[in-house]
């Protein structure tokens, strides 16, 4: 029996996966391959699932994320890390299993997020609810979509039951009880998309303009027919099947916008977040260039200082045994200012004579005097 080992890192290169895609995955919308196992009461491991139009996406439930996982997110669109992915356990109630995974990899990033990932529940509780609802859209043929905003309690299924259960729903590990007059946006609305590396202020700014605009007209063109329909005597089946399409129309258009400012808004503060990375590490390097300069300063500084009496007291400690035990106080006087005109000779480059004793003859041939009391000189 294969036992769950947790991946290195979270990028997976497309070798790794490739022969799992076309030959075990299958190509019908809905397979699923396990390429590790899970663990009992933990996780439900690492599986691929084929989604609609070819779309294929690798969930991992027992890879937790770590700050560099973050980073490699932030830049390869094909990994996502959703909010308490490999931490936040299954909203189903009594199911101990992490329910948010970490979306290894997905085939086109560009496509709505997988209900797998937003759903809150673990892989087997999705799969237990997605049946549900494919039998419930095979018994009612006005069945809700996914993302289709759904008004009040309708027929909208708890998130911690998987079927309806009043107002009370588990989001994020709490229990949240909903006002009977509560609109729900499930996810990305038909005809939105969710922020990407192609898709941010800018772009999504653009749409929410464009949608706001025809919301006006929208909403404008509904009070108007609902007022003149309201002065008209005429049956109320009548009324209704001209207004209520013009309602959802409106509404869908509320609903497109209010998805897209939550994604303006996200795509914003992701922006100031990397903004606000990129100026740190600016200032944390001027900082340390600062630093290294008046370091430098110091040291020269310091150089400059020590070239002085410190240079006498290595010299006065450095004086040639033959002087320091043969001369009087007077030469021996002579032979220190000798060795320090020599020092600071060789400091500026100035060429100097080599220090002669008593009696000695120089390479000119001159004679240096003996005696105790005759000064040394160069």
């Amino acid at each position: 029996m294969s036992v769950y080992e947790p991946s290195s890192t979270i990028f997976l290169r497309p070798e790794e996966f490739c022969q799992d895609e076309q030959s075990r995955l299958g190509r019908a919308n809905g397979n699923t391959y396990r390429r590790k196992p899970g663990i009992p009461d933990v996780h439900d491991g690492q599986i691929m699932v084929r989604l609609k139009k070819k779309r294929f996406i690798i969930l991992d439930y027992g890879y937790t994320p770590n700050e560099h996982d973050a980073e490699i997110a932030r830049s390869v669109p094909h990994i996502s890390i959703p909010n308490g992915a490999g931490t936040c356990k299954c909203a189903t109630k009594h199911c101990p299993r992490i329910g948010v995974p970490v979306l290894m990899y997905d085939s086109e990033p560009n496509e709505p997020m997988s209900l797998y990932l937003r759903g809150g529940l673990c892989f087997s509780c999705q799969r237990n609810l997605n049946e549900k609802r494919r039998t419930q859209r095979k018994r009612k043929s006005d069945g809700h979509p996914v993302g289709e905003v759904r008004i009040g309690n309708g027929d909208m299924p708890s998130i911690g039951s998987g079927s309806g259960n009043g107002n009370r729903f588990k989001f994020n590990d709490q229990i949240v009880e909903l006002n009977p007059d509560a609109v729900v946006i499930n996810g990305p609305v038909d005809g939105t998309r969710i922020r990407g590396p192609d898709y941010r202020c800018p772009e999504i700014g653009s749409d929410l303009l464009r949608i706001v605009s025809e919301l006006s007209h929208e909403t404008l063109s509904l009070m108007q027919h609902s007022s003149a329909q309201a002065g008209m005597v005429q049956p109320v089946a009548t009324t209704t099947s001209s207004v209520d399409p013009m309602y959802q129309k409106a509404f869908e258009s509320v609903s497109k916008a209010t998805f897209l400012l939550t994604q303006w808004k996200a795509s914003w503060d992701e922006n100031m977040a990397s903004q606000t990375a990129v100026n740190a590490a600016e200032a944390a390097a001027a900082a340390s260039a600062n630093f290294d300069s008046r370091i430098l300063d110091e040291a020269v500084a310091s150089q400059t200082t020590l070239g002085g009496g410190a240079n006498m007291a290595i010299l006065q400690h450095n004086i040639p045994p033959q002087i320091d035990m043969g001369f009087s106080g007077h030469a021996q006087q002579g032979a220190v200012s000798s060795l320090v005109h020599a020092h600071v000779a060789l400091d500026g480059g100035v060429p100097i004579q080599p220090l002669m004793m008593p009696d000695e003859t120089d390479s000119n041939g001159h004679h240096i005097g003996g005696g105790l009391e005759q000064r040394v000189e160069i």
